[in-house]
């Protein structure tokens, strides 16, 4: 093999391994730009369901891990307590005397579209408790008695009491005298700062309120307590009649996991729950089982007649029901609310 052969040889090789090169360049180029794009649709998928939830962004938690207290838990699986938020605030400071001891609590968390329908101050007292008032301080600075209570202790020491006035009257900080009365902590501490915790979780403030602008929803309790349990544990059933045509308009199966959103921080219940969704079409001769609009029945007609001016009707939701969310918001307050239109409970033609 001569000079020229071998410099013709070589120059092939390098032509070849350029062009895999460009190639492997290329391909890694494309693999990172489809999976940055995939990136940036969830993260403007969660955008806008963050938004749905009335938030701007994923709550920012401060201070030590909060524990989802009993009295929670039955509020967020009862079906009778007729609001659109429940939020449960611990006292950002609590201030002993010898008489009592003055509780404050931040309430700015709440949004300003709201109308508060009730509150309740909940005390784990100790049961040299006997005689106890309970004072609400104005913007004055007035003491305003809302409760005088004696004999109030019950087994658990847990006192409830009705504070919704004051509640409907505050700003941003609301605060209570409580005179007469000692808190008796949950568990046994040894640092300062779990003290200031476990005082402050016997003395939560429970505020339901109402958003203004929107209809009366309808009451959960609708659902049977079988129907309540499946949906809070997102159990799987069957959506449809299988003998139904698959490729008509139909309710199926779609589940949103938070886990999977990376929500897990934040969202305590559920931790996913059953959306559904609506798949098909809708032809144009519709049966009665496609629940279908008389402007679908029409549209469907005009589009056999005329497909390229004409769509054809759309499998949408046609009726769909609320879901209520527990979860931690902005400085560790628990909050349950029920969002409506979470979940598809039929499907037609419109």
């Amino acid at each position: 093999m001569n000079d020229d052969e071998r410099t013709t040889i070589t120059t092939k090789n390098s032509k070849l391994l350029s062009a895999f090169l460009l190639l492997l360049l290329l391909f890694s180029t494309t693999t990172t730009t489809t999976a940055t794009v995939t990136t940036m649709n969830m993260n403007l998928e969660k955008q806008k369901l963050l938004k749905q939830f009335g938030l701007e962004g994923v709550p920012l938690q401060s201070g030590p891990n909060v524990d989802i207290p009993k009295h929670v838990w039955d509020l967020y699986h009862d079906s009778d307590y007729e609001a659109d938020w429940v939020r449960h605030y611990y006292p950002r400071d609590i201030m002993e005397t010898h008489k009592g001891f003055m509780l404050s609590y931040n309430l700015s968390v709440a949004a300003r579209a709201e109308q508060v329908i009730r509150a309740e101050l909940k005390l784990r007292l100790h049961p040299n408790s006997t005689n106890v008032k309970v004072y609400y301080l104005d913007d004055v600075e007035t003491l305003q008695l809302i409760e005088n209570r004696s004999s109030i202790l019950s087994e658990d020491h847990w006192v409830d009491f009705d504070v919704t006035a004051a509640a409907i009257n505050h700003n941003n900080t609301i605060r209570f005298y409580i005179e007469g009365a000692e808190l008796d902590q949950i568990a046994s501490t040894s640092t300062i700062s779990q003290l200031q915790y476990a005082k402050a979780q016997s003395a939560p403030l429970i505020v339901f309120s109402d958003e203004k602008w929107r209809r009366r929803r309808r009451r959960r309790s609708a659902d049977t307590p079988n129907e309540r349990k499946n949906r809070k544990k997102g159990k799987k059933h069957h959506v449809y009649d299988q003998s139904t045509s698959n490729n008509l308009c139909r309710k199926t199966e779609l589940y949103v996991d938070f886990d999977e959103l990376g929500w897990q921080d934040w969202i305590m219940a559920p931790k996913g729950y059953d959306a559904f969704q609506c798949q098909g079409s809708c032809p144009s001769v519709m049966p009665a089982s496609l629940n279908a609009s008389n402007h679908a029945i029409i549209q469907a007609l005009l589009h056999s007649l005329n497909p390229e001016e004409v769509p054809p009707p759309c499998c949408v939701p046609t009726e769909t029901s609320p879901l209520s969310i527990l979860y931690m918001d902005t400085d560790n307050v628990i909050v349950i609310k029920e969002y409506a239109d979470m979940r598809v409970e039929s499907c037609g033609c419109r």
